[in-house]
């Protein structure tokens, strides 16, 4: 199956052009690809000690707060 979530088959993980819809559907969710960078920054961040677990939480929870807020 297609790793975008589409439901059809492929002979790799992606359809072709579907890791781009992937990308875009993951962008929008999370508020633009400025929030994204900024979680996936945390997410290493956290993954080299840098933030504890509270501290990645809050921080995403922070990121995407603020995205709910600009609906």
């Amino acid at each position: 199956m297609c790793e975008c979530g589409c439901g059809m088959a492929s002979t790799g993980k992606f359809l072709p052009g579907h890791d781009q819809k992937l990308r875009a559907t993951l962008e929008r969710r999370v508020g633009g690809l400025l929030i994204l960078r900024a979680i996936v920054g945390a997410a290493e961040a956290h993954q080299t000690g840098l933030l504890t677990d509270g501290d990645l939480g809050r921080v995403v929870r922070s990121l995407l707060a603020e995205v709910a807020t600009k609906g």
